[in-house]
């Protein structure tokens, strides 16, 4: 199920408008990517787009399981 938007709102807040991302496979090695994120670019493929994603599969649609990704480390997560 998608995330609610007061969700993704508070995980935005939370990012500080901010790739979450520190997966190894990306090159960040447990450091936040970092990139710059343009809140009303959700979606969006480009400079400041990003996308939420689930951190597990089975851990619901609450902001714990929430993490914004850059559109990069967003297409690179599949």
């Amino acid at each position: 199920m998608p995330f609610p938007e007061e969700v993704v709102k508070q995980a935005f807040e939370r990012a500080g408008g901010q790739c979450e991302c520190t997966r190894r496979t990306h090159g960040h090695f447990y450091i936040p990517c970092g990139r710059p994120l343009v809140s009303k670019n959700r979606g969006r493929v480009g400079e400041g787009g990003w996308e939420v994603h689930h951190i597990t599969s089975y851990g619901g649609d609450v902001l714990s399981n929430c993490e914004i990704l850059c559109w990069d480390c967003y297409e690179r997560t599949f």
